[in-house]
Parts: structure tokens; sequence; C-alpha cells
């Protein structure tokens, strides 16, 4: 299986990110974007669903969403070695990892990654209430 990583610096945390095989939306919910973008997750902080908008500009290609525990391991994953189409994608998330158990409270950092290379980076707040 061939791999293709990288590694971001950020806020003294290192994020590194290795595909495989194609996770994506089945389609567009939105206009086409001049450029990438990845807009602040909503509502945040969250307990149970949060929704993260992004966006794929036209000619872009393959786009990775992956959202990151505070010890840089990755939580859940969203697209992965997926050619979009462009348009305005929402990802839902709710709190859980890529097994399905919910992750405890605390903060999480989402990675956008285009294919021009294009990153950005939000973070996500998960308040959990007893």
């Amino acid at each position: 299986m061939k791999c293709r990583c990288f590694a971001l610096i950020f806020f003294a945390l290192s994020f590194i990110s290795c595909t495989s095989e194609p996770i994506g939306p089945s389609s567009s919910s939105g206009p086409v974007p001049g450029d990438y973008f990845l807009n602040q997750n909503y509502p945040n902080p969250f307990t149970d669903t949060t929704w993260i908008p992004y966006g794929v500009p036209s000619g872009s290609g393959y786009v990775e969403l992956t959202i990151y525990d505070k010890y840089n391991n990755p939580v859940q994953t969203f697209a992965r070695n997926y050619n979009f189409l462009p348009g305005t994608y929402t990802a839902v998330w709710d709190g859980r990892d890529s097994q399905y158990k919910n992750v405890p409270p605390g903060f999480y950092i989402v990675e956008l990654y285009g294919a021009q290379p294009h990153i950005f980076i939000s973070r996500i707040t998960i308040i959990r209430i007893k």
C-alpha cells in the first residue's frame, strides 16, 4: 500500500497524516468557492453534534479532512484520497472516533489539506454533560 505523508507544526503541536483508500462525500451542498476554505464548526463548543463547513474550488482534485486529538492521534477522517467535485461541503461530527466510541471532553483539531497544497486548521471543543 502506497502512502502519502505530510507534517505540519502549529502552536507547538505537530500533525502527521497518511492516506490510503478513498473516503468522501457523495455530493456538494453549495456553490463552488474561489479557493479552499475551512470555516469554524458550529456549534462550538458542542455536546453531541457539530457541523464543519469547507469548500473545494474548481480543478482542485484530492482533499483530506481529518480530526486529531491533542496528542496528534487521528480521531475521525471525513475525506481521504478522494477526488472532490468543486463545491461547498459540510462534515457532520457526532463526537465519536473511527471505532464509533465517544471521545472524551476536550479540544480537537480539524485539518483540511487541499491538493495544491493548501492547509487549514481549526479548533473544536467538546463538552460532555453528565
